[in-house]
Parts: C-alpha cells; sequence; structure tokens
C-alpha cells in the first residue's frame, strides 16, 4: 500500500512518539513519587505493560520500535512497582496484587488474541484501544483524586505523542475506518483532559489570591 508520507517524515513521526511517550513516563513515575501516589489508572498500566512485552519480546515487529517499547517496558516496570507500593500504603486491606496480575494476565490473552485473529503483528488496534482507555481513565483519575499524581505537563505530551503515532499510522492505514475513528475520539478526550486540568490548576492559583486580597 502506497503511504501517505515519505519515509523521513514517518521516521520523524516515529521518534517524535517515541519522544514525547517516553517523557510522559518519566513525567509519570516524578510525579507518582512526589505525590506518593499512582500517576497512571490501575487498568491503564496492566494493559499497557502486557502490550509492551509482547511486542517487544514476543511479537517484535522491528527493530527500531522494538527498542523504543523495551524502554517504554522497563519504565512501566516502575510505574507498576510504584503502583503495588502506594496502593498497599493507602489500601492495606485491599489484594492489590491479585487484582493487578489477573487484570494483566487477561490484558496479555486479549493482546494477543486480538494480534492473531485481526492479523495485527504491529499491535495497532489493541496499542489505540489502550489510548482511548488510558486518556478517559485520566480523567476520571483528574475527577477522583484532583492533581495527585497528575500534571499539566503530562497531558500534554501525552497528547502530543499519540498525535505523533496517529498521524504515522493514518499515513501507513489510510483507509483504515476503526483506526480512524480511534486516532479523531483520543484526541478529542486529551483535549478535553488538557481543559479540564487546565481548569482546575487556574482555580487553584485564583482561589488563594481571592482568599487573600479579602
Amino acid at each position: 500500500m502506497q503511504h501517505l508520507f515519505s519515509q523521513r517524515v514517518e521516521l520523524l513521526l516515529l521518534l517524535g512518539m517515541a519522544f514525547f511517550w517516553t517523557i510522559t513516563y518519566i513525567l509519570v513515575i516524578y510525579k507518582s513519587y512526589q505525590d506518593r501516589t499512582s500517576g497512571m489508572p490501575t487498568a491503564a498500566i496492566c494493559a499497557n505493560i502486557t502490550w509492551e512485552f509482547l511486542f517487544s519480546f514476543i511479537l517484535p515487529f522491528d527493530p527500531l520500535q522494538q527498542i523504543i517499547t523495551v524502554i517504554w517496558f522497563f519504565l512501566d516496570c516502575i510505574i507498576l512497582l510504584q503502583c503495588l507500593y502506594y496502593s498497599k500504603k493507602q489500601n492495606p486491606g485491599f489484594p492489590a496484587k491479585a487484582v493487578i496480575f489477573s487484570l494483566m494476565a487477561i490484558a496479555l490473552l486479549l493482546h494477543y488474541g486480538i494480534a492473531q485473529e485481526f492479523h495485527d503483528l504491529e499491535g495497532k488496534y489493541s496499542a489505540f484501544g489502550i489510548n482511548l482507555m488510558m486518556s478517559i481513565l485520566f480523567i476520571r483519575m483528574l475527577m477522583i483524586k484532583n492533581f495527585q499524581g497528575q500534571s499539566i505537563s503530562i497531558a500534554y505530551f501525552k497528547m502530543i505523542g499519540t498525535l505523533c503515532i496517529s498521524v504515522l499510522c493514518y499515513s501507513q492505514y489510510p483507509h483504515s475506518l476503526l483506526l480512524t475513528m480511534l486516532y479523531i475520539l483520543i484526541f478529542i478526550v486529551d483535549v478535553v483532559y488538557i481543559v479540564l486540568i487546565t481548569h482546575k490548576s487556574a482555580n487553584l492559583i485564583y482561589k488563594p489570591n481571592k482568599i487573600i486580597a479579602k
């Protein structure tokens, strides 16, 4: 199939995606440590880390992408350990390990099943499905935990990284209706998340000043 963009443009988009998502993971790790809480929704961690494991070590499809995915896998291992540690601290009676490892087993089987059923050995369908789920869960987490484990920087880097890979995949699969719908939905939800987190941030800055003015 003829790609819409040149190989050079596609490489730049791939590197852009790798850079912005790697920074997103690092920021999530830092904010989690700073706030002593998990900076990524549990379901998103389980789906993410199992996708990276599958397409790093079992079904690798491209040498450069494999390097990127392996880096993400080890960063996600840190995020997973933070989730387990802080979940134990915050909810001592909750069986976090059993729930998380059960979710990971389910996610790994689903990723493998989707890859085989749809002949998708690049994992693109499950990857964008995870991304949409993650974007929605970040909004839910913001509603529940406010700024705990989250920041405007994370929101922007995630959106830009996802936009890079969305444009890249559109270049490679311009006729896929499902993928196009996923690109658009993820972008809309990411914009909503940025608007919400920016609004909350502005309120936090405004309210103390209002109190002082009185």
